[in-house]
């Protein structure tokens, strides 16, 4: 089984891993094997093996954590550190035995002490008064957030196994050679961007860091200054870059092109393939989902403008099945492969539990196979949407919003839009909900859409009747 050593040891030690030219620094292979070494030994020191928190951040030092926790054992959940509405509920949860906390980055109420982690950057704090006793799974090294709803305790179960074999997948079929270098347009937190991190390291590449948006002139400064040969994005970047007129042949380093998190409009993507095509530029259209640690299919650039709207075939090491539905004409999307996560832990109970999926990931889409073995997405099972490249429970968000506010909610996906028919039992600001649910699954505003009705239709058994509310 890998652990970062063995992967960064491969590695020219002179070679740059890690580049921030905001803070005007680099990494090499070498100085990356020496720090996470150190850190390592000092959590293996100072915790054993022990449940953290890591409120991760686009810098070195947090990618120096990260890499230490899958080394020294410690299985680590990375959560967004600006967000701490988000992740508080899983504190009191899961009561981890150490949040690394960066600087500038509140600390939640209550911590009893805080110590400097090796390098002085990032703290240790704790919050609990004595360490807790539990049980967790020996391959258990990663925990990801997977639904987009406020307050949810849900966790994705992943081990190290997982994480790199996903990673060798990527780096096989996007072809990432040691001189590559991809700019960190996506927080590590969140699986896409977190695959780009391991991809690069895997491959012996170059992660290159910015402080700045995908949308200011600064970001383009440091990809064409840092020589940055790929850019990824989900599809509202798309939609931004397309809005800015965006052309690849204005960074003549750039030669790869990504785009995952739920699908793009089909128009952006012929658009996208061309303006790559015209300057030998690949673009690839990928999907994934956190359970399967990042990617699962790919479309080969080659077949994307005969195959725009399929999600493509299924990444190396991989396969892809359909599964017939009871009562249904449907067929569900399966996936099998050696990154399918252990299973959910939605308590610290679950965190004990095994490898509850054995490789085959039912994955809830709905999906067709054409005669060249290229799968298209027909809709999905069970009640969520992809938005803003987050896989949502609409049911929680339903929850949230009827336990917050005096109305009955139903939410739905209406095109990449998170609609709400709200049916209120007194005088409320509907832009006032819709303003509270972006920012508590951050998203921006427009991509929520809030309907005021009578009363949410039932079905004859009780339920909601979400067929009656699209008609």
């Amino acid at each position: 089984m890998s652990r970062p050593r063995d992967i960064l040891t491969r590695h020219h030690p002179g070679s740059v891993a890690i580049l921030d030219p905001d803070e005007g620094t680099e990494t090499t292979y070498g100085q990356l094997l020496e720090r996470v070494t150190r850190t390592a030994e000092h959590l293996r020191r100072e915790l054993g093996r022990a449940l953290v928190f890591h409120l991760a951040t686009n810098t070195t030092d947090s990618i120096v954590l990260y890499l230490a926790c899958l080394e020294a054992g410690c299985p680590v959940a990375l959560l967004e550190a600006g967000s701490a509405h988000r992740w508080e509920p899983l504190l009191r949860a899961y009561e981890p035995d150490a949040i690394f906390v960066a600087p500038g980055v509140a600390v939640p109420a209550g911590v009893r002490s805080s110590r400097s982690l090796p390098d002085g950057v990032y703290r240790m704090v704790s919050a609990a008064a004595d360490r807790r006793l539990r049980t967790m799974h020996p391959q258990l090294a990663l925990l990801l957030t997977t639904s987009g709803s406020t307050g949810s305790p849900k966790l994705v179960r992943l081990t190290r196994n997982n994480v790199f074999a996903n990673a060798r997948s990527i780096v096989s079929y996007l072809g990432v050679q040691p001189g590559d270098r991809s700019i960190q347009s996506l927080p590590m937190h969140y699986s896409y961007g977190l695959s780009l991190v391991n991809s690069h390291l895997v491959a012996g590449a170059t992660v290159v860091l910015t402080r700045h948006s995908f949308m200011r002139p600064e970001f383009w400064d440091v990809v064409d200054q840092s020589a940055c040969t790929s850019f990824a994005g989900v599809p509202y970047m798309y939609e931004t870059l397309d809005r800015l007129r965006f052309d690849p042949g204005r960074h003549r380093n750039l030669h790869t092109m990504t785009q995952a998190g739920g699908g793009l409009r089909h128009d952006l993507i012929r658009s996208f393939d061309e303006r790559c095509r015209a300057v030998e530029c690949r673009f690839f259209v990928m999907y994934g989902q956190t359970e399967a640690t990042a990617r699962i299919s790919y479309v080969p650039v080659e077949r994307l403008p005969v195959k725009i709207g399929s999600i493509g075939i299924p990444i190396p090491m991989g396969s892809l099945s359909l599964a017939s539905l009871d009562e249904s004409d449907h067929q569900e999307l399966i996936y099998s492969g050696p990154n399918v996560m252990m299973g959910y832990a939605d308590s610290p109970e679950h965190l004990a539990a095994g490898d509850e999926l054995r490789g085959t990931l039912r994955t809830g889409d709905l999906a067709r196979v054409d005669d060249e073995g290229f799968f298209y997405l027909t809709g999905r099972l069970g009640r969520f949407a992809k938005l803003f490249g987050r896989r949502i429970s609409l049911e929680d968000i339903e929850k949230e919003l009827e336990f917050r506010y005096p109305i009955a909610a139903a939410a739905s996906d209406c095109q990449g839009q998170l609609l709400i028919h709200a049916a209120a039992r007194e005088r409320i600001d509907l832009d006032g909900m819709g303003r509270y649910l972006a920012q508590q699954l951050g998203v921006p505003p427009r991509y929520i859409r809030i309907d005021a009705v009578d009363r949410i239709p039932l079905t004859a058994s009780g339920k909601k009747d979400y067929k009656a509310l699209s008609s």
